[in-house]
């Protein structure tokens, strides 16, 4: 095993050095730090179960263009398998000091864990509260992509993965297919990876850019984590194991989970609290009310 470095760590916290615009909400340091960033859960569970139904129109290009790419993933995925991942073929970050494979945490999530949990440190030890917010959120961000995709979606969807290698199709029939219509292979909601009809959409994809979504958005829409979602991804590229729409479909919904998690951190942030005296027979007091 080769050893761990601190790179990713260290790229994931360079890339939070941006200088702060005049027109962004301030960000100050506070106690209650942890109580707002998760004062909004019960909005964002339920914003995403009902995505479709409030953002029909983005909901409908989306699922139009998974679609799509379904029906060209045979091609679409030999040509990935014979191009890109050849191409990235032996890259892999350091080894992280501790993965659980078998449940699905790569040594590239421990490096992403790693990096947030630096990036809170820094926050709450420089008083940046914009660090430590962008941990938290990102933590959320992480809790709702393995409720989402990895329970609920991949459970719901159970396609077969495709063979490593599409042109020599070698492994276990009941994990792969050269069929990218084998989908409800339904055997049970389960966390382990290495399960048959695990492969759309892929959580790692959506685990990656729901929290560059969260570090973009607080950043002046830098690239720069994107960038770092993208590094994570190609490294050890070739262990995913994904249909071309598995990726595209983890990375949209990565997107639209990080998307609501900032949009509904920034309405409570931007809240206005009104006090109202409230008089009775027998008593007084204020009202406190929040407006969004």
């Amino acid at each position: 095993m080769r050893p761990a470095r601190p790179m990713p760590c260290l790229a994931l916290i360079a890339g939070l050095a941006q200088p702060l615009h005049a027109g962004d909400i301030p960000f100050t340091p506070t106690a209650s730090l942890w109580r707002e960033t998760f004062a909004t859960v019960p909005q964002d569970a339920r914003d995403i179960a009902l995505y479709p139904i409030d953002h029909p129109r983005d909901f409908t290009r989306a699922a139009l263009g998974i679609g799509l790419l379904v029906l060209l993933d045979k091609p679409l995925t030999r040509f990935y398998q014979n191009t890109i991942e050849k191409a990235f073929s032996g890259f892999a970050l350091p080894e992280a000091p501790i993965s659980w494979p078998q449940y699905g945490v790569v040594s590239e999530d421990v490096w992403l864990l790693t990096g947030i949990a630096g990036s809170y440190v820094y926050g709450s030890l420089a008083g940046d509260d914009r660090a430590a917010r962008a941990a938290l959120l990102s933590g959320k961000a992480l809790a709702y992509s393995v409720l989402t995709s990895q329970l609920v979606l991949k459970t719901a969807f159970s396609r077969k993965r495709p063979y490593p290698d599409l042109d020599n199709p070698a492994g276990d029939p009941d994990l792969y297919t050269t069929d990218p219509w084998d989908f409800f292979n339904f055997s049970g909601s389960f966390l382990s990876p290495g399960r048959s009809g695990r492969s759309m959409p892929s959580y790692h994809f959506t685990e990656y850019f729901s929290v560059a979504r969260v570090y973009s958005g607080l950043y002046d829409n830098s690239p720069v984590p994107y960038g770092i979602a993208t590094l994570l991804a190609v490294s050890n590229i070739e262990g995913h194991h994904h249909w071309v729409s598995d990726m595209v479909a983890g990375s949209l919904i990565g997107y639209g989970i990080g998307s609501l998690v900032l949009a509904n951190d920034r309405a409570w942030r931007a809240g206005q609290v009104t006090a109202l005296p409230v008089l009775g027979p027998d008593s007084a007091g204020v009202s406190l009310s929040m407006q969004f």
